[in-house]
């Protein structure tokens, strides 16, 4: 398996979340009801806005890498499945999203909730349906 792709599908979660207003924005400008596509000339800034916010959104904060991490060892574990790494994946934004608050997090965890994390899909793939 390539774990490129997983690291891909991880920052692209998260991008989105972040930036999507302005993919929204994007494509509204983008929208037409004639037959005939706009001139793209017409949405250069909000394209711009966008490539931005991706750009800011790939940076990714020192404090982060250890959720990464999970997610990333999650999604390889269950064989490319993000739904069933839900928790770690929401983690991993709300660490992006807000240092701060992630640090004041980890400082009132305890040493159950700081020991690494244990995936096991096979013996347990009956409760990790990604429907529920």
């Amino acid at each position: 398996m390539n774990t490129k792709s997983f690291e891909v599908l991880i920052h692209s979660q998260y991008a989105f979340h972040r930036c999507r207003s302005e993919v929204h924005k994007y494509e509204d400008c983008r929208q037409t009801t004639a037959p005939i596509p706009k001139d793209p000339r017409l949405c250069r800034n909000t394209a711009r806005e966008l490539i931005g916010c991706y750009k800011e959104a790939e940076r990714m904060h020192p404090l982060c890498l250890a959720p990464f991490n999970d997610v990333r060892e999650c999604v390889f574990k269950s064989d490319g499945n993000i739904f069933n790494c839900k928790k770690e994946s929401q983690q991993f934004v709300d660490c992006q999203m807000d240092q701060d608050k992630y640090q004041d997090f980890l400082a009132l965890s305890t040493d159950k909730q700081k020991e690494a994390l244990q995936f096991d899909f096979f013996n347990y793939r009956g409760h990790f349906d990604k429907y529920s």
